[in-house]
């Protein structure tokens, strides 16, 4: 990177102490522009096509839209955006689903502000930066669902799903049947029920109604 150049940064979260304390981190820092904050995913859309950043830090747990959902508008709106994601949360599953969808890295909220910085400056330069913590979670043995299982509030139970999974999870609480949501997802009905039998297995449920219930309070639905 040009040693002249800075990187905008656009920084999503709805804590108020994370976001002043991580925006005045990196405005400390010469290499660094904070060009725009956000404290919920309908903020982010608002503001942040005309604040115009290189990187989106991008806490997952926010109001308004579902996080994939965020990274979803980024990648169409603002492809070249780079995405980091970061959270108190991290699985198996969850680093690996953000990766596909499209964020350039995962970062815990447990970082340092040298981590920070290198984070920044790596998915900014076009790689993929995933931090220690998250790596290990990539190749922990302990399977995803007893990561999800052993997570003590709502949305790291949601955060143990995958994507296709939170898919299903959706449809199932519109009404849709095993048949209905095969072909709305092109897959076949024995695939949905297999998927049906593992969120149940992940949240520790046992009927479509705590489904349903779930995706409501999630905001899901």
């Amino acid at each position: 990177m040009n040693k002249h150049q800075q990187i905008k940064v656009f920084i999503a979260d709805d804590h108020p102490i994370v976001l002043q304390g991580v925006s005045c981190i990196l405005s400390n820092r010469p290499e660094f522009q904070v060009v725009g904050t956000a404290a919920s995913g309908d903020e982010l859309t608002r503001k942040m096509l005309q604040a115009k950043p290189n990187v989106l830090l991008l806490d997952l747990n926010m109001p308004g839209k579902d996080f994939y959902e965020n990274i979803q508008w980024v990648k169409a709106n603002a492809p070249w955006v780079k995405i980091l994601t970061y959270s108190s949360y991290h699985s198996t599953d969850l680093v690996r689903s953000l990766i596909h969808e499209g964020a350039a890295g995962y970062l815990p909220k447990t970082a340092t502000p040298a981590e920070i910085s290198d984070a920044i400056q790596c998915v900014f330069q076009g790689e993929i930066h995933v931090t220690m913590v998250a790596a290990h979670a990539q190749t922990d043995a302990t399977p995803a669902t007893e990561h999800a299982n052993s997570l003590p509030d709502d949305f790291r139970k949601r955060l143990g799903l995958s994507r296709r999974e939170q898919e299903i999870l959706v449809l199932i609480s519109r009404g849709l049947s095993s048949q209905r949501i095969g072909q709305t997802l092109y897959i076949s009905k024995h695939t949905v029920e297999t998927h049906r039998k593992n969120i149940l297995r992940k949240l520790d449920f046992n009927s479509s109604t705590e489904l349903v219930k779930f995706a409501v309070q999630q905001r899901l639905v």
